[in-house]
């Protein structure tokens, strides 16, 4: 009796590590025409659910694939503001995915960020180890899928008539894309993410475990294949490039503007913005910030004092993010 309990348990094991969609099913699922609001800043409740401070531009995903077939990669495109868009690929030079074809993260192998996509959301997450397990503490920001999802009595007492058609309905979402009174937002706070993580995290290893086939192991060879070819493509322009007068003048033109820095001796700190927005990094004295893209980095002059704000519009002098010759050639992290 035991052991037929121990097999059902097994079977059932691996029937939801079965039925579980990897990153690419999940955005070709939810469609590809699906906008997703964003939201970062967040905090746990203690029962699995977490509230978020802040609103993230909302986008919308699509897969990219090869000619033959195989996705790569994906793209996230900015629905109403003109910034905020991400994307990775396999077939730049850093951009891997954690296993194929069971695909459960991609990541930007060099800082190590990247993406994974549970269902209807797609989780943003710092430092994914090479084929280890990501960790929801490290998830910096979530977006949810936008649809029609039903109110609760306890919201409304009884269900409320919609007004405005659909059009009107999908204009007011946008509109109120990110901020605490829209559905996705009412929808996120009650999600057992905690749970959801974990849950997907073990049915996609159990689904990686399984041996590859020749199938699996022919297109991760063509995704290889056409990674090399852009890379050779990449250097017989560069080396066409190269041989000409033109060029050479450049790297002579260089050679010297280098002496020159060195002579200067400059010293720069790194800003790297964690924070999950883009921000803006003001020097001391100036009234022009420098604006920092969400996951990326600035080199700036280290023997000065500098602040970052959110909105470059905003009054008040920022909050401080360093200080003058405290870091020089080294590097500051906002978060």
């Amino acid at each position: 009796m035991k052991t037929i309990i121990t097999v059902a348990a097994l079977f059932f094991v691996v029937s939801i590590s079965q039925a579980q969609k990897n990153f690419y099913e999940a955005i070709e699922a939810n469609g590809e025409t699906t906008t997703y609001e964003g939201f970062a800043g967040k905090s746990a409740n203690g029962d699995g659910t977490y509230n978020f401070e802040r609103g993230v531009p909302a986008v919308k995903l699509t897969v990219k694939r090869l000619a033959t077939g195989q996705p790569v990669g994906f793209k996230a495109v900015p629905v109403l503001e003109n910034y905020g868009g991400f994307s990775e690929t396999e077939l730049s030079d850093y951009g891997r995915v954690d296993s194929y074809p069971n695909v459960m993260s991609i990541k930007h192998d060099y800082t190590d960020d990247g993406y994974m996509m549970i269902d209807d959301l797609l989780f943003v997450v710092d430092n994914i180890p090479d084929n280890g397990v990501p960790k929801l503490g490290n998830v910096t920001s979530i977006f949810v899928m936008v649809k029609d999802r039903a109110e609760t009595k306890a919201e409304t007492g009884k269900k409320k008539k919609k007004k405005g058609g659909l059009l009107g309905r999908m204009k007011a979402k946008l509109k109120n894309a990110g901020r605490k009174t829209s559905p996705a937002f009412k929808y996120i706070k009650t999600v057992n993410i905690e749970k959801k993580f974990n849950d997907y995290v073990t049915a996609m290893k159990t689904k990686q475990a399984i041996p590859l086939t020749s199938k699996d192991k022919a297109d991760i060879a063509k995704i290889k294949r056409a990674r090399e070819a852009g890379d050779e493509e990449i250097k017989r322009y560069n080396d066409s490039i190269r041989a000409t007068p033109a060029h050479k003048k450049l790297v002579a033109h260089q050679a010297r503007m280098k002496q020159m820095d060195n002579n200067n001796a400059k010293k720069t700190v790194t800003i790297i913005n964690k924070t999950g927005k883009d921000i803006y990094v003001y020097k001391e004295g100036s009234r022009n910030g420098t604006r920092i893209n969400s996951n990326s980095y600035t080199k700036v002059d280290c023997s000065f004092n500098y602040t970052y704000k959110f909105d470059s519009n905003s009054g008040g002098a920022g909050s401080s993010c360093y200080t003058a010759n405290s870091g020089c050639d080294r590097s500051v992290t906002i978060k």
